[in-house]
């Protein structure tokens, strides 16, 4: 048997791909196998031995597992989801008291099934692990626990992975390879003692080649010398990569400038298929495919997607859990919302729209009448599909009978297209991934019946709760032929690789390297007596050298430049400390510059941002016959806002139960009570407490710790209000909540509400407008040129009521009260009132008239800050400054 040893760049796999190639192309092919721990690197070698035209056997290039696997039949090895499930039944059967109080949590039982698997991955059974009992105060109750998992697996003709191999090697060792005379392992990292004894037993039949990197081989060269292994190390024979160091102010600019120098070698004659990324924080995985996507870099993530969360499966699991919690509106509707035939129809919106109007609610009957009502009668027949379901609740059966049943929820999922209609590449993807999706829900609901009691008959509800664990904890890696792409890679998968142009991202401490605590059942001291015991479980500081050796070999996988990158903030705002694997290089770190990509449909030169159609102006002409000096303001913000809230009134969704006491209900209910209070007097808070309720009441706010928290957060400013001397109630006479219109030209009316007016005797009048912001929102308003509605509410003032102004107030009301304005006698620190302030805001609101009837929408803000309250923005396009972006 021999052991290739040598640092990476030492072209260990390139040895064994040549003897697999001499041996694939000899008298007898079948006698050769190469063994690699993940499908993915078996993928990527048999791709790169069909580009050489050889023609191999599909066992040829297999994983590990793959290989072994049926020399441990009739014992199968327990998947991880029924590992948990089975963790999670003893957990509640045994109910030990060191448990008991947080048995009841997914996260515990996780931990627990963790080091279970752990200890069977290192060949400690529970009776070895009884005989090497350490003295933590967890262990008894995680043995006994271990004991029972190994019984209920085994009464299903299941194992641990451990076990399975224990079997495979005395099977092999007694019964041979079948003719199988040559096998190179390659790729490996570690190889606990159970992996050690097939390949013992492999050795024992047929040459056996074995490769390390020296890194992971110091520990394990005297156990493989002692079982036969001859060593031969090889020399690095390629070069180290140029190394650069990147650090970003965000993780969102972090990625931008990945794909602005990705772009940048692309741009320079690159194919992506030459460029990699290496991931070790999860979180960035997002926000790489957001960043990508945004600039057309094609890439492939080699990462496990959460089954539960795709789309075709939420929308099956979720018809279940509506018909189980008695079809809540709400609930029935997100699930209607993934049904593909109807997802993004108009029928489904105004559906959408007409139950969140009246939720909450619950009930089929009355959904049904819904959907009539907002003549979204199309949705029926799925809506009756799926109340066909209400039957299962009466059901009680075996859980393989109930994954049958469950089987057959396929029907429900019946997209609109068929893939022979298109020849689009991304759709043919998608549904080649939908279908591997729908056969992996299978798969967990066949997971599910394995892990409950096969002899039991039990209603929906708790096979349905052993299936949801199942989805959550099964992975989904969606099938990618894609060959010219980027390759997103974890730091164990890039092991495997070797690209020209490598990036390495979050290189920030406790991501790279992650934060490894001490296991909670076995700390590293008694972890340490069962190592001198010869079971080699790992500490947590030999966990931290396992993330030096990822990031030294996350490196070397470049062979001309490598770029580390990392940023200054992470997603709260908070600083981050750079990774000390950067003190490995000493050299300054570059700033990211900000970047954005192009529009990928650019307005053609000259065209303006207008409605160019002359039968759609008078239209508009018709629409601004009368105005509102709030609309005036939105169209001054944004034209787009202005265009899409006045002139097409397009309407947001109704807001859930939950959010319906927003700003703006919160303001209107302080506006009533003000009006009501300033005019009666009396008691400030029974008003508030019987306007709150009647609100609460006719738009169905439910009564929540939130909705509590903003009734008294309400109350306190108005009470604040009324004990408020700063401008007394009473002091002048008081008109509120004004109508008024005027003439603004010949053809425009200006008509608005004026919330206050209070009158001196001898005509004077000072106006105010409350505002339900804090003071700091209160004192811009003073210096925002883009408002109009003081001067225009003076003006109102003044042609509809008679009364000569001489003062404007907005007076903010949350957290204190603030008056700002303009007076011309000076009163509560104003501001002077401008110099020919009417006659400038008059050709202001007549030139912004004139502006929306010329057709203009142009989607430039003036205060882009103010873009993320603008229900439009999901809708609009600005226009990126040509400075900030990289072409595609």
């Amino acid at each position: 048997m021999r052991l290739i040893t040598g640092p990476a760049g030492s072209g260990k796999t390139q040895l064994v791909v040549n003897e697999l190639r001499d041996a694939l192309s000899g008298a007898d092919p079948a006698a050769a196998r190469l063994l690699v721990p993940t499908a993915t690197l078996a993928q990527h070698l048999q791709n790169q031995l069909a580009r050489e035209r050889m023609t191999l056997r599909g066992d040829a290039i297999q994983t590990f597992s793959g290989f072994v696997r049926p020399w441990a039949l009739p014992v199968k090895q327990a998947a991880d989801a029924i590992v948990y499930l089975t963790v999670e039944d003893a957990v509640r059967r045994m109910d030990r008291p060191e448990f008991r109080q947080v048995a009841q949590f997914a996260g515990f039982c996780n931990a627990l099934a963790h080091t279970i698997t752990e200890f069977s991955s290192a060949g400690c059974d529970s009776h070895r692990l009884r005989h090497h009992l350490p003295d933590a105060p967890l262990a008894a109750p995680l043995l006994a626990i271990y004991h029972e998992v190994e019984r209920a697996l085994e009464q299903r003709g299941l194992a641990l992975r451990a076990r399975c191999l224990e079997l495979a090697a005395a099977r092999i060792a007694s019964d041979g390879l079948g003719g199988i005379r040559t096998i190179w392992l390659d790729g490996f990292q570690a190889l606990p003692d159970p992996e050690l004894d097939i390949l013992a037993a492999l050795g024992r039949h047929a040459e056996v080649t074995l490769t390390l990197d020296s890194a992971d081989c110091r520990d394990l060269s005297r156990r493989l010398a002692a079982m036969g292994f001859v060593e031969q190390e090889l020399p690095r024979v390629r070069g180290t990569p140029a190394v650069s160091v990147v650090r970003a102010a965000t993780i969102e600019r972090e990625t931008e400038e990945i794909a602005r120098r990705i772009l940048e070698q692309v741009s320079a004659g690159r194919p992506f298929r030459e460029i990699g990324v290496v991931v070790r924080p999860r979180a960035y995985v997002s926000v790489l495919r957001t960043t990508f996507h945004r600039f057309g870099i094609p890439a492939r993530f080699y990462f496990d997607e959460d089954l539960g969360g795709h789309p075709a499966v939420r929308f099956l699991s979720g018809a279940i859990n509506a018909m189980l919690h008695g079809w809540d509106h709400l609930e029935t509707l997100a699930v209607l919302r993934l049904a593909p035939r109807f997802a993004a129809s108009g029928a489904m919106d105004r559906f959408d729209f007409k139950l969140h109007e009246q939720a909450p609610n619950a009930g089929l009957g009355s959904l049904k009448e819904l959907a009539v009502e907002a003549g979204a009668e199309i949705l029926l027949p799925l809506i009756e599909e799926m109340g066909a379901l209400e039957e299962w609740r009466s059901f009680v059966l075996s859980p393989g009978d109930w994954a049958r049943r469950l089987a057959t929820l396929h029907r429900l999922f019946r997209p609109a297209v068929g893939p022979a209609d298109t020849t689009d590449r991304n759709l043919v993807r998608m549904w080649r991934n939908q279908s591997a999706a729908l056969a992996a829900f299978d798969e967990a609901l066949g997971e599910a019946a394995a892990a409950l009691d096969p002899g039991a008959e039990i209603p929906l509800d708790p096979y349905w709760s052993a299936v949801a664990s199942v989805l959550r904890l099964k992975p989904l890696r969606p099938r990618d032929d894609r060959r010219n792409v980027v390759r997103v890679l974890s730091a164990p998968e890039a092991r495997q690789w070797v690209l020209p142009i490598v990036f390495v991202c979050g290189m920030v401490e406790q991501q790279f390297p992650q934060s490894h605590r001490q296991d909670p059942f076995f700390p590293d001291e008694a972890r340490r007596r069962l190592s001198s015991a010869g079971i080699r479980v790992r500490t947590a500081a030999e966990f931290e050298q396992e993330e030096r050796a990822l990031f030294h070999s996350a490196v070397a996988r470049a062979t001309m430049l490598v770029t580390l990158s990392y940023p200054v903030s992470d997603g709260r705002g908070e600083g981050t400390l750079p990774s000390v694997f950067l003190d490995d290089f000493v050299m300054p770190a570059l700033d990211a510059p900000p970047v954005a990509p192009r529009p990928r449909q650019r307005r053609e030169p000259g065209r303006p941002h207008a409605i160019a159609n002359a039968a759609l102006l008078p239209v508009l002409s018709q629409i601004t016959a009368h105005v509102s000096p709030t609309s005036l303001e939105s169209y001054l913000q944004c034209a787009f806002q202005y265009f899409g809230r006045q002139t097409l009134k397009l309407q947001t969704r109704p807001p859930r139960p939950d959010q319906r006491l927003d700003f703006m209900r919160q303001g209107n209910i302080v506006h009533t009570v003000l009006a009501r209070w300033w005019a009666e007097g009396g008691d400030i808070a029974a008003i508030f407490e019987t306007e709150f309720e009647r609100t609460r009441e006719e738009f169905g706010i439910p009564v929540t710790y939130h909705s509590e928290r903003l009734r008294n957060a309400m109350l306190d400013d108005l009470l604040a209000f009324a004990a408020d001397r700063q401008w007394p109630r009473g002091s002048l006479r008081s008109r509120t909540e004004l109508k008024f219109q005027y003439t603004l030209d010949d053809t425009t009316v200006v008509r608005g509400k004026i919330d206050r007016i209070d009158e001196s005797p001898d005509g004077r009048a000072f106006v105010f407008d409350y505002k339900y912001s804090n003071a700091q929102n209160t004192k811009k308003k003073l210096s925002d040129e883009r408002l109009l509605q003081a001067p225009l509410y003076l003006m109102g003032a003044a042609q509809e009521f008679g009364v000569t102004p001489v003062g404007v107030f907005y007076i903010g009301l949350k957290g204190a009260v603030e008056y700002a304005g303009w007076t011309e006698t000076g009163e509560l620190e104003s501001q002077p009132m401008p110099n020919d302030w009417f006659s400038r805001t008059r050709e202001r609101a007549q030139r912004a008239v004139a502006e929306i009837r010329g057709g203009r929408v142009a989607a430039k803000p003036a205060d882009p800050a103010a873009c993320r309250f603008c229900e439009c923005r999901d809708i609009c396009r600005i226009d990126v400054p040509a400075a900030a972006v990289v072409s595609l």
